[in-house]
């Protein structure tokens, strides 16, 4: 029996507070709103920063609530006694009304009479100062907290670390605190003694943030400065509370999470599980839960990695003790019907929770069943040791964790090769960082440049976009940076990074590539290559044309209008289509990335599924959108009107108190910093390209509007009439004369030998990212000699050959190496990284592998990344 229930200490906590003059108010979602610097809340203080900065009013000068809270810094200390990944946060504050004597008399009052402790088992610390920021001890709270009947040997003074709070990000309100922790006895540990070591990890739980005394505001410069005006944030773990008042040894033996430890246990039976596996679980599909309940999806970046890194950890333990069937259904239940009590939007969720749990333990499943194998096929080649490039492979190509790849290969009586593994990592760093260094155009700004940038441009004031409303303006030269020196003038021919004080340039953002254009004066010219924001300021890319340009030149500017048109009518077509794809395919549909160019527009959307007979659907309907040429509306609100609005909104992008919503007619409304087109009609043709996977549970859809989608349609059009003057039938009939040809062609296909000339092999060769020679071929059609060839192109170059023969959706692939190179190279290892890409499967000798798979649409992404693969 407990001595005090969770809901118990809830009611407590909150009548206390309210007979004390606060006002309670609902927790907020665990998401954050207008507040990008954050992934998730992880205070009861975060959804109220406004209100400590004088932003915002609140209701009243005192408040109390419980808040939903979720902490990923602990996820690594999860399994203890008291970590937990999500908590409910009991908090009471107080703007510009009492301090730190109100504050403090009023927790020790609670926790004393409300929560009935004896005070010999309460500890209090406050903070110790801090003379390289200089700060001084919090000596008044030390006093009160002696006034209010604390022994003054409890009362501890620590370090800046430990005791001063905040700020929740990088800036904002913080100030020192005082915090409260309970003794839990001798059995776990010595105690306390004045000036000695204060054991916070086993012996003296914290209870209570008695007080974080809001007095400053750290800016950009890592500066204190007082804020307007004090206020007090205090704040209380109601799962450790309640394992403290119960007596408890874990956290894990309270009220509401007993049941899941519970169950579990029950799934697991016939297993030694380890206790500290049973909580990581418990911690981890409830966390996971809650993250469903408020609609974040797994993935493999953002929010949504979260759910997937704590979804499959569970996976992974279950896995490791064997157990099958494991009725993860029944746990996440019983997570829902407790958070169901106090909050709506579980239960009403609960369809949809369960649907992307199980897609992620499905899919999760099959990468450890195919890992799983592999690293058994691995074993029983290797010797003692396991290198560390195969450890790699199973990390990087099957998605395992590193902690069961090496737990596996020791169940083996083997051991992986760390140092090796630690290798092969670092040279995958040092590769990634090569070619983003040989993809850098020389007509663009590379973030390092920016970065670079960011100390030089502090003194420099914001820049003043006009570019919603003019293609052209007059500006002043600001600043001039060339290679990360600032420079005065700016010779013919010369390129650096220039600084305006107004700009009708579009910045690249929000996937929208950067305007180009022109800049003159009377006695220079010059043209504006690409533009980035480094903190409110456009970063021009300048090349100097003709004479010179000199730091407070007036300039005229003016954007390319012909080439921002088309970027606008793709921009306005991503819209369009996003509105499509959730007509058609389900609201779960949500943006993952874009890319809009004047050429062309890339949509990367959460889906399982490969599209097939939807895309004719979409597209039609995206067309159907253009020809009702909708205006564009465009208005500036806040972001909880323009959610309530219906607006589209996506976490990764940064909005301020004020947002802009921008809406075609009553079917597309999103959250929107881009430029886009004056009604859909002007958009012209829409035409998708192709659909792709890009990731798991990611899709990409590349399209084209206009004159491009023109270009696009005509050129196929051309190919098809001609196809239909070679096979001599209409174009309506060039299905049925093909098929005419299968018999005939399987045969042909058997027979059919590839055989490249060392003319066509020298057009085709490669450098890849190590300097390795490579070649890199496909052939539309089966052909019976692939292997051979392969492995003769190799000896030839002396390099890596892939080819590929490609036939009714089904790809055959071959990765040869001469035999000298195979200490350096393994044709093996390639071809497991390649077949990835075709979700295919091989194997092979370190000279030759061999393959298949059934991705079609992977062969170019493939092809791109081939040269970086070995």
């Amino acid at each position: 029996m407990y001595c005090i229930t969770s809901d118990e200490i809830r009611n407590i906590f909150l009548d206390y507070f309210k007979k004390n003059n606060h006002m309670q108010i609902s927790g907020s979602s665990i998401i954050p709103k207008n507040d990008p610097t954050l992934l998730f809340i992880n205070s009861g203080m975060a959804p109220l920063k406004t209100y400590f900065t004088g932003e915002e009013i609140p209701p009243e000068k005192n408040l109390c609530n419980i808040q939903p809270c979720i902490r990923t810094i602990d996820i690594d200390e999860i399994g203890d006694r008291h970590h937990l990944t999500s908590f409910e946060m009991l908090g009471s504050w107080s703007f510009d009304n009492y301090f730190k004597e109100d504050a403090i008399k009023l927790a020790f009052r609670l926790l004393t009479e409300g929560y009935k402790i004896p005070k010999e088992k309460l500890y209090a610390t406050v903070f110790a100062g801090s003379e390289k920021l200089g700060l001084s001890m919090d000596q008044e709270s030390a006093d009160i907290w002696k006034e209010a009947g604390m022994d003054p040997a409890h009362i501890v003074p620590q370090p800046f670390e430990d005791n001063f709070w905040g700020p929740t990000a990088e800036t904002g309100p913080c100030g020192p605190c005082t915090e409260v922790f309970y003794d839990t006895g001798e059995e776990f540990g010595e105690a306390y003694v004045p000036g000695g070591h204060f054991d916070t990890k086993k012996r003296y739980i914290e209870i209570w943030n008695a007080g974080v005394f809001m007095q400053f505001n750290k800016n950009t410069k890592g500066e204190y400065e007082n804020l307007k005006f004090k206020s007090v944030d205090t704040g209380a773990g109601l799962e450790r509370l309640t394992m403290t008042l119960n007596k408890l040894n874990s956290v894990y033996e309270i009220d509401s999470l007993k049941p899941i430890v519970d169950l579990i246990q029950e799934e697991m039976k016939g297993t030694e599980v380890a206790e500290r596996d049973v909580h990581v679980m418990t911690d981890h599909f409830r966390t996971s839960t809650i993250l469903l309940a408020a609609g974040v999806q797994p993935s493999n970046t953002g929010r949504g990695y979260i759910p997937r890194r704590l979804i499959r950890k569970c996976c992974t333990i279950i896995h490791k003790y064997q157990v099958e069937n494991f009725n993860y259904e029944k746990i996440v239940d019983k997570v829902i019907k407790h958070y169901a009590k106090y909050y709506d939007h579980f239960e009403a969720n609960r369809a949809n929770i369960l649907k992307m749990l199980q897609q992620e333990i499905s899919s999760y499943n099959e990468i450890l069943k195919e890992g799983i194998q592999r690293i058994e096929k691995i074993c029983e080649k290797s010797g003692d040791i396991v290198s560390g490039n195969d450890a790699f492979v199973l990390v990087t190509t099957y998605g395992l964790p590193y902690a069961l790849v090496e737990e596996y290969v020791n169940k083996c009586g083997k051991k992986v090769d760390k140092e090796g593994y630690k290798k092969a990592e670092n040279h995958h760093k040092e590769i990634s960082r090569n070619e983003s260094a040989h993809d850098k155009d020389d007509s663009q700004i590379s973030n390092q440049e920016l970065k670079d940038l960011e100390s030089s441009l502090e003194e420099i004031v914001e820049t003043d976009f006009s570019g919603y409303e003019k293609l052209s303006c007059e500006a002043k030269v600001l600043f001039i940076s060339q290679n990360g020196e600032k420079k005065d003038t700016l010779a013919e021919g010369e390129k650096a990074a220039v600084v305006f004080n107004t700009s009708c340039f579009y910045a690249e953002s929000g996937g929208q590539v950067a305007d180009t254009g022109e800049i003159s004066n009377q006695s220079m010219t010059g043209k504006v290559l690409d533009v980035k924001k480094v903190k409110g300021k456009f970063v021009h890319f300048v090349q100097v044309e003709q004479g010179v340009l000199k730091c407070g030149d007036q300039l005229q500017l003016n954007v390319n209008g012909e080439r921002r048109t088309k970027i606008e009518a793709n921009h306005s077509a991503v819209h369009l289509l996003q509105y499509a794809l959730r007509e058609v395919c389900g609201k779960d549909v949500k943006q993952a990335g874009s890319l809009v160019t004047d050429e062309r527009l890339r949509f990367d959307f959460y889906c399982d599924e490969k599209l097939q007979d939807e895309l004719d659907v979409v597209e039609k309907l995206v067309n159907k959108t253009i020809q009702q040429n909708l205006s564009k509306d465009i208005k500036l609100t806040t972001y909880e009107d323009a959610i309530r609005e219906g607006a589209l909104a996506f976490f990764e992008n940064k909005y301020g108190n004020e947002v802009r919503l921008v809406s075609f007619g009553e079917i597309s409304r999103e959250l929107c910093g881009g430029t886009h087109i004056e009604s859909t009609g002007k958009i012209g043709l829409f035409k998708i390209l192709s659909e792709e996977s890009v990731g798991r549970g990611i899709r990409r859809i590349t399209a084209v509007t206009g004159e491009c989608a023109l270009d696009y349609v005509q050129s196929e059009l051309k190919i098809l009439r001609e196809v239909s003057k070679k096979l001599k039938v209409s174009t309506n009939q060039i299905l049925a004369k093909l098929n005419s040809f299968d018999g005939k062609k399987q045969v042909a296909a058997e027979n059919k030998k590839i055989q490249l000339t060392k003319e066509e092999v020298s057009k085709l060769i490669k450098q890849s990212s190590g300097n390795i020679k490579y070649v890199f071929y496909q052939e539309d059609e089966f052909v019976e000699n692939l292997n051979n060839e392969a492995i003769r192109i190799a000896n030839d170059i002396q390099g890596v050959t892939c080819l590929l023969a490609v036939a009714d959706q089904s790809v055959k692939i071959a990765v040869a190496v001469p035999k000298a190179m195979t200490k350096e190279i393994n044709a093996g290892n390639i071809l497991k990284k390649a077949v990835t890409y075709i979700d295919g499967k091989g194997g092979g000798a370190p000279h030759l592998a061999m393959g298949g798979g059934s991705n079609v649409d992977g062969i170019k992404k493939l092809e791109e990344d081939f040269g970086s693969l070995f």
